[in-house]
C-alpha cells in the first residue's frame, strides 16, 4: 500500500516537471582550427650535408624537464645537443624540438607538425626517422610510437614511462631499445618493465637495457655515449615510405 502510494506521488511530481519542458538541441559542428608548428627548435646538419645531393636519416630528440620554456639555448645543454655542443658528429639531422611547458608533456601533434615542415625543407631520408627522448622526453618518446605509428623506423625511450595499453597501436615494423637505470628516484625502472614487457608480448623488435647503478640523469649520458646504439639506430629502416 505504501509502496504504491509512493509511486503515484513519484510519477506526480515527475509528470507535473515535465510539463512545458523543451529540451536542449545538441548541435554538431566541425572545428577548423589548424595545429601550428609554433614549437622553437635546433636542427643539426652533417658535415657533408651542403656538398652532398643525397637523403639522410634523421633523429628527433625529445629533451628532459629542464629545457623547456621559451629559451631555445636551454636544449642546448643537455642530450643529443649538448654531444653536438662538445664537437661530436653525426652522420644524420637531429631535430631538437623545445617542450614549450616546464611542467607539461611534450604536445607531441605540435612535434610531428615540426617534423613534416623541417622534412618538406631538409633532404630526409623517409624510412629511416627515429625517435629518441628522454625523461619526459622519453614519455614524449612512448606517446610518439603510439599516436604515429607508421612514420618512425624506431624509437629510444630513456628513463621514460607511457601508456602499455596503446602499444598495440605500434608499428610491427618499428624497433624499440629502452634504457633505465636501477637508481632512478625520478621515473621508477618498473615504468620501463612493463612497457617493454607488453611490447614483447605484442611481439614487437624490443630490446631493454638495465644500466647497473645508473641514477636519472646518468642513465642519459650513458646511453648517448653508447657507441652500439648509434650502430643498431642507423640499421633500423621502414620497409614502405610513409606517406
Amino acid at each position: 500500500m505504501t509502496r504504491n502510494i509512493m509511486a503515484l506521488v513519484f510519477a506526480a511530481v515527475w509528470g507535473l516537471g515535465s510539463v512545458g519542458v523543451t529540451h536542449a538541441e545538441q548541435l554538431a559542428a566541425r572545428s577548423a582550427t589548424s595545429i601550428k608548428s609554433d614549437l622553437n627548435y635546433l636542427i643539426y646538419t652533417p658535415d657533408n650535408y651542403a656538398s652532398s645531393d643525397k637523403a639522410y636519416p634523421l633523429v628527433v630528440w625529445l629533451h628532459g624537464g629542464d629545457q623547456g620554456g621559451t629559451d631555445v639555448e636551454k636544449v642546448r645543454s643537455s642530450g643529443i645537443p649538448k654531444l653536438i655542443e662538445d664537437g661530436k658528429t653525426f652522420p644524420f639531422l637531429v631535430l631538437s624540438p623545445q617542450n614549450p611547458s616546464e611542467e607539461l608533456l611534450y604536445p607531441i601533434e605540435k612535434v610531428e607538425a615540426v617534423l613534416d615542415e623541417v622534412m618538406s625543407k631538409y633532404r630526409v631520408d623517409r624510412t629511416r626517422v627515429y625517435v629518441v627522448g628522454f625523461s619526459r622526453g622519453g614519455f614524449g618518446t612512448w606517446a610518439m610510437a603510439e599516436q604515429f605509428p607508421d612514420k618512425f623506423a624506431a624509437f629510444v625511450p630513456i628513463a621514460g614511462g607511457g601508456n602499455r595499453h596503446y602499444l598495440s597501436r605500434t608499428n610491427e615494423k618499428a624497433a624499440f631499445w629502452v634504457f633505465h637505470g636501477t637508481n632512478d628516484d625520478v621515473i621508477p625502472l618498473s615504468d620501463s618493465v612493463v612497457l617493454y614487457e607488453r611490447l614483447v608480448g605484442l611481439k614487437r623488435n624490443a630490446r631493454l637495457s638495465v644500466l647497473e647503478g645508473a641514477d636519472h640523469s646518468g642513465v642519459e649520458w650513458a646511453a648517448l655515449n653508447d657507441p652500439e646504439l648509434w650502430d643498431w639506430l642507423l640499421k633500423q629502416r621502414l620497409e614502405v615510405v610513409p606517406q
